[in-house]
């Protein structure tokens, strides 16, 4: 990288509470929706990031996941506890349509990849649901029953097929057709188990290789996963798998798809910038996508890109209550010329009221309660004397160099 403030694009400020999902815009790689416990929704535009272009709010409950719909672009879905919102962003503050989906707190929503008003959701209640936001009944199209609650459940790039991923008690990732019609008070068959992991799997993705010519489909598929066991697992799809959801390489495409990264210029913070033009690796790129070659050309560091650039706040400092005050510099060193220890400059250590364990409340809030008060806590006007004390109080501490 050039300097330390070429990895960080944007800073994006709004949240007063923890975020708890993200998702990129299918039609627009500058819009941005992000949601949080505080039970708000914000859409950004990363051409002016100073402060959410759109917001929506529940009002009831914190969200939980929201997406952005595959096929119009205006449309946006997010859950909250047991509901489901459906937002229009020329329509206000007001949700579209508002659905109790589950019984417990949704865990997991996915747009259709081919209808626009389409969309899956799922909940530790052991259900994956399938809804039609037009209709005007709270009644699911589709639902199917699980024997394990559902974190994760989202519709395959190819078929009819719906990945599910157990929230708890199972290790495997389960394949289901969404044609069959299953008896919602049965536990429905997986017609493929997807296991290996020793521990929960926590994310998981497809790999497309290939390309669509003549109307023609003639992708192949890899399922990504990776687990709590700390195992990256590729699982190869067969042939059979995929003719059980409705899939054949090479078959006739019927149905609308949404390729959103298709003629996308590939950027990454790994590598230096390249002598190439913008336009050129753009067009390159295009042809590779087209032709289904992979990528192999010059990569790109965003500070050529010609996107806006927002300075990186650096946030430090405790107000005179204790708790973390944010005070707002702009950082302007290089990583060369920064001092290790300069970040913390601005943090100070303000008095308390007196902890509930007979320490200071400064200190139990860092070291373990069986460690004596040391009177000397309360002079330090810095993080960097505080971490110096502590390096001479405990002299067997090794510290490593940063």
């Amino acid at each position: 990288m050039v300097n330390t403030k070429s990895s960080v694009e944007h800073v994006l400020h709004a949240h007063s509470r923890a975020i708890t999902d993200i998702n990129f815009s299918a039609h627009n790689p500058d819009i941005l929706a992000t949601c949080a416990v505080d039970s708000f929704v914000h859409c950004w535009d990363l051409r002016d990031p100073s402060r959410p272009a759109m917001t929506f709010c529940d009002w009831f409950a914190g969200a939980t996941q929201v997406k952005w719909n595959r096929q119009d672009s205006h449309i946006l879905a997010s859950s909250h506890d047991k509901f489901l919102r459906i937002w229009d962003d020329r329509k206000g503050a007001c949700p579209l349509r508002s659905i109790e989906a589950h019984a417990t707190k949704i865990y997991g929503v996915d747009w259709s990849r081919t209808e626009s008003t389409n969309l899956a959701t799922c909940s530790l209640d052991r259900t994956i649901k399938f809804w039609d936001y037009t209709r005007e009944t709270n009644e699911p199209d589709h639902t199917i029953r699980t024997p394990f609650p559902v974190w994760r459940a989202r519709h395959t790039p190819f078929g009819y097929g719906l990945l599910a991923m157990p929230q708890r008690g199972d290790h495997d990732l389960h394949l289901y057709d969404r044609r069959l019609d299953e008896d919602p008070e049965q536990i429905a068959i997986a017609i493929k188990k997807y296991d290996g992991h020793n521990d929960q799997v926590k994310e998981f993705l497809w790999r497309p290789r290939g390309s669509i010519t003549d109307s023609n489909d003639n992708r192949e598929f890899q399922l990504v996963s990776w687990g709590t066991d700390r195992m990256l697992r590729l699982h190869m799809v067969s042939e059979d798998v995929l003719a059980d959801v409705g899939y054949e390489k090479g078959m006739e495409i019927r149905r609308r798809l949404n390729f959103t990264r298709r003629n996308a210029v590939y950027k990454t913070f790994r590598e230096e910038p390249s002598n190439k033009s913008q336009d050129d690796q753009g067009n390159v790129f295009g042809n590779l996508v087209a032709s289904g070659e992979p990528p192999n050309v010059g990569i790109r560091s965003a500070t050529i890109t010609g996107m806006s650039r927002a300075s990186i706040p650096f946030i430090g400092g405790y107000n005179i209550g204790g708790s973390m005050s944010p005070v707002v510099t702009r950082q302007s060193a290089t990583a060369t010329d920064m001092d290790p220890i300069s970040w913390m400059r601005g943090v100070k250590i303000g008095k308390r009221g007196s902890s509930p364990l007979g320490m200071h409340q400064s200190v139990s809030s860092i070291l373990s309660p069986s460690l004596k008060v040391d009177p000397t806590w309360d002079i330090f006007e810095s993080l960097g004397e505080e971490i110096t004390h502590v390096g001479e109080k405990f002299a067997k501490v090794a510290f490593d160099e940063v």
